[in-house]
């Protein structure tokens, strides 16, 4: 039984809340739509002004730097996520709800309403581009999402706060070695060397550092397998996630967790296979197995370069097939108040290019920073194009401003010597 049934309980007044605003979402997107294609049918009849004949047919291409309706799906799922995550959890009594959660979905259910109502009524006479009201539309989605997310996360931790029975003291386990601990899904072990030769540059201060998702809260304190797993948090960019306060509630798949708290820990067949998905899950990871994701940075007018690895991506995969990724690197900064959560891989990359910065990249274990003392040269449509070798992969900006960093589909990973070794 879904949990958005319109024919629920009247007295279930935050789920019926929800629900409602599920209906707006939809009206929203509908209203895009509209416009959408009314700015198309503008463009056209502009065309044929001009002498464009009409036996031709005129055809689009979407920018992606562009919003489109996608991101209000996206809205509305991530607020269905949120409902269904603490229905789960509290039980009926999450779908009843507080006052304080009731008044705060109301009050975005009007706002949403009113800028639906406004732009329907007075868009097509009013002197500002269709554009403009495009934009509008979105914004006002993402707004709304936003609020409604952070509302839910609360009252599902208010009312956890009064579910969960005072703590109990139970023994302490058997001082035991961490990788000897069992886990719910196979695992496959890395042998106790490897091959220097094969291993990309890194940064020997990745040997040291600690993680710091051991300091995280417990995902389920009744469960004492689960005694040692972080709980993460969840927020958002782009145009396929959304940002929101650090909540308890919102979690790493199990193996994801693994994954970061075991550095050493090889990626289990099923990842690696043709058909790519996690042990534990079971989600389906859109990933290329042998390929890594290609970022250039600009840090103080010298370009780097580094791979974002497939085991970053896995680490950074959330529970459930509408899960998403969350980013590990704004988990572990200290001085970002929200996390990240996109809706696919490429929403990830987009969010590292963009949000972070070569430090950070340069801490992390995952990303390995690709130097080559050779000569770049500039090639048409690519960007910089590395001149040691030809490479499968296109630029995913149409059009490269100077001075903005950039990133590019995924690449074959590259075999470096380190230079310690010769």
């Amino acid at each position: 039984m879904g949990v958005l049934n319109p024919t629920a309980d009247p007295a279930n007044v935050v789920q019926a809340l929800v629900y409602t605003l599920m209906d707006v979402f939809d009206a929203s997107r509908d209203l895009y739509q509209t416009l959408r294609h009314k700015e198309k049918r503008g463009q056209a009849q502009q065309l044929r002004a001009r002498g464009y004949p009409q036996s031709r047919r005129i055809s689009y291409v979407e920018d992606d730097e562009l919003q489109t309706d996608e991101s209000i799906v996206l809205d509305k799922a991530a607020v269905t996520r949120q409902f269904e995550i603490g229905f789960q959890d509290i039980g009926s009594l999450f779908s009843v709800g507080d006052v304080f959660s009731q008044t705060a979905l109301q009050s975005q259910i009007i706002s949403l309403q009113s800028v639906i109502i406004t732009t329907f009524l007075y868009g097509p006479t009013s002197p500002e581009p269709i554009t403009h009201h495009l934009s509008s539309v979105i914004a006002a989605c993402r707004a709304a999402r936003t609020i409604a997310v952070d509302v839910l996360a609360a009252q599902h931790e208010r009312q956890s706060a009064v579910k969960l029975p005072p703590p109990r003291s139970t023994p302490s386990p058997p001082a035991t070695s961490p990788r000897y601990r069992p886990h719910p899904y196979p695992v496959t072990v890395l042998p106790s060397s490897t091959t220097r030769s094969n291993e990309l540059v890194k940064y020997s201060k990745h040997e040291t550092r600690s993680s710091n998702a051991d300091s995280l809260t417990l995902a389920n304190p009744t469960i004492n397998d689960l005694a040692s797993r972080p709980k993460p948090v969840r927020t958002d960019t782009e145009l396929t996630s959304y940002v929101t306060q650090n909540s308890p509630n919102t979690q790493y798949c199990l193996y994801a967790r693994d994954l970061q708290r075991h550095p050493s820990q090889a990626l289990h067949s099923s990842i690696t296979s043709s058909d790519p998905y996690c042990p534990y899950c079971k989600q389906t990871l859109h990933l290329s197995p042998g390929k890594s994701w290609e970022i250039f940075k600009d840090d103080d007018g010298m370009e780097r370069c580094f791979q974002i690895q497939n085991r970053f991506v896995v680490k950074c995969h959330r529970e459930g097939a509408d899960g998403g990724y969350s980013c590990i690197l704004c988990s572990r900064s200290r001085t970002c108040r929200n996390d990240t959560v996109c809706g696919d891989v490429k929403a990830l990359i987009r969010h590292i290019w963009m949000d972070h910065d070569a430090g950070e990249l340069e801490d992390e274990q995952d990303a390995i920073e690709v130097l080559d003392e050779r000569t770049r040269r500039r090639d048409s449509g690519m960007s910089f194009t590395e001149s040691r070798r030809s490479r499968r992969s296109t630029s995913l900006n149409p059009k490269r401003s100077q001075g903005r960093r950039r990133f590019e589909r995924e690449v074959e990973t590259l075999e470096i010597r380190s230079k310690r070794d010769n």
